[in-house]
């Protein structure tokens, strides 16, 4: 299991910096593409978790525990390195709201990454499974004010 982990955030580091390679003459768009491509790993682990909790696709304990652990090690990154000034549109869904309320959007999104390392670090699965509702509410915690739903731009 240590070995998937390690694969998934060797994996994790090559997207991060494979995707802002091509952004390097744009810092806004490397900024944009530094701050999206954990939010989409948290996205697809959460969702698959979360289905699976809820039954909709079959249970597989190693699996749902690996993602867990995933989720921590993404806790253990700056999720605050990407949310520069003046980064807040183009492709984006980061409302201005970011940059505007910068002291509380870095306030929720410290107890975000505390969240995801407390909950990789739980025993098994099902203490996983038991937290899982508190994770996403933390996720959730900064949709409302600072991410649109939709794409701010082109």
């Amino acid at each position: 299991m240590l070995q998937k982990l390690m694969v998934s955030l060797l994996a994790t580091g090559f997207v991060l910096g494979f995707g802002t390679a091509f952004a390097k003459d744009d810092p806004v768009k490397k900024a944009q593409e530094l701050r999206q491509a954990p939010m989409k790993l948290i996205a697809n682990n959460f969702g698959f978790m979360n289905a699976m909790a809820k039954g909709k696709i079959d249970w597989n304990e190693q699996e749902f525990a690996l993602r867990g652990r995933e989720l921590g090690a993404i806790g253990q990154l700056n999720l605050l390195r990407g949310y520069r000034e003046n980064t807040y549109e183009g492709m984006t869904r980061a409302k201005p709201e970011v940059e505007m309320e910068f002291d509380e959007f870095s306030d929720k999104m410290r107890e975000f990454e505390k969240a995801l390392k407390d909950f990789g670090a739980k025993a098994d699965a099902e203490a996983m499974k038991a937290g899982l509702n508190d994770l996403g509410k933390s996720c959730k915690s900064c949709h409302k004010k600072f991410k649109s739903k939709e794409y701010q731009g082109s």
